[in-house]
């Protein structure tokens, strides 16, 4: 398949290997931006549809790239910290009970789960990385008991790309009645998800990385076992009979059906909503399969030079996403400086150069990023 370069806002020379930071402005939703502000200078006012139709169009364009048959299973928030602190107040904890995250994991899934082990005196345990090749997802499995009240993972990791088998994990949980609550901020979007198969309680996501929304946003799908459960905040747009401002003061003591009653105040932003449904017409309509074969290509256009010095990538890997490990003694601020020099941008985690390409990049790109290597450690 062909680069989709040309629908991003790059500059000249740019090597932009960072998706995993934010996206690139998509040309589409700039535009959508700018035809909304124009709208909204030529409306001093808002017609009651326009609070709740694009939120529906836009969840059931969400539900559709994770395969939701429930649009009314998403819900809108601001961020993934949010959708993980919707879960935390709801999921029941106790002493004598704990709860599971990897190490290293991302901390807005992490402090909301600390937070809420301290205040019911149930245990938080890390799972750590394994150093001896032995699978990280096994270890996790080993780690589920029947005291297990929840695992609380991503699908990727977000600074070295590890896949998780969220199936096996499922599978396991359901054994102990455990819940699985997944951050896919790092996966959504450019790595296939499947609702249907991986079954999660919750799934959360932040939205201006590989959903290619603005800053600010989000989607959580909540599974059944969320239903009936308390919001973070009690907000009119939520409740019952909204859709009729002529009875708001009524006020309704019954929320919106299934996942509507976890969305953010404020959710119908005239500005953001429409950034959003152009990333999510674009990924929907090219797909997550076909980005992860794409990238799939440049890694290959490097591999053999990566090898050469010294760097194998990960045999099992999502490709819009890799951790890279330098040879020993390999200069990491060298590293830097050189690729800046080339105009290439990627980030750093610890002792890894994390490599996030999407479908903006090129083969020309990948071979920069490895000649920058080769100045250094060649």
């Amino acid at each position: 398949m062909n680069p989709l370069t040309d629908l991003f806002a790059l500059q000249p020379n740019e090597t932009y290997l960072n998706g995993a930071s934010r996206s690139p402005q998509l040309h589409a939703a700039a535009d959508a931006a700018r035809a909304a502000l124009r709208w909204r200078e030529e409306n001093s006012g808002m017609p009651i549809d326009a609070f709740f139709a694009p939120v529906a169009r836009l969840r059931a364009a969400f539900a559709q790239l994770i395969h939701a048959a429930e649009p009314g299973r998403v819900a809108l928030i601001p961020a993934a910290s949010y959708g993980i602190a919707t879960v935390a107040r709801n999921l029941p904890l106790a002493p004598g009970r704990h709860l599971l995250v990897v190490e290293d994991q991302f901390p807005s899934n992490y402090y909301a789960w600390h937070r809420r082990c301290a205040e019911t005196g149930a245990e938080l345990r890390t799972v750590a990385r394994p150093t001896d090749g032995e699978s990280w997802s096994d270890r996790v499995l080993e780690a589920i008991t029947p005291d297990t009240a929840a695992v609380a993972i991503a699908q990727v990791h977000w600074s070295d790309g590890t896949l998780f088998d969220l199936e096996a994990v499922r599978r396991r949980t359901d054994e102990v009645g455990a819940w699985l609550v997944i951050d896919g901020t790092q996966s959504v979007g450019a790595y296939p998800f499947d609702v249907r198969t991986v079954r999660p309680d919750a799934l959360v996501c932040g939205g201006y990385k590989w959903l290619l929304g603005p800053y600010g946003c989000g989607y959580a799908y909540y599974g059944p076992r969320m239903d009936d459960g308390i919001p973070l905040e009690e907000n009119w747009i939520n409740r019952s009979g909204s859709e009729d401002f002529s009875r708001l003061a009524r006020y309704s003591h019954t929320y919106r059906p299934l996942a509507a009653r976890y969305s953010v105040g404020e959710h119908s932003n005239f500005l953001a909503i429409p950034m959003q449904q152009a990333g999510l017409d674009l990924l929907n309509t090219h797909g997550p399969d076909a980005l992860q074969s794409y990238t799939g290509g440049l890694w290959d256009s490097v591999a053999d030079e990566l090898a050469e010095l010294g760097i194998r990538l990960p045999a099992v890997r999502a490709h819009h996403l890799v951790g890279i490990r330098l040879p020993r003694g390999a200069d990491m601020d060298a590293l830097r400086t050189e690729l800046d020099r080339r105009g290439v941008q990627v980030s750093y985690r610890g002792d890894l150069v994390r490599v996030s390409p999407s479908w903006y990049n090129v083969p020309e790109g990948m071979l920069r990023f490895a000649d920058a290597i080769r100045a250094v450690v060649g």
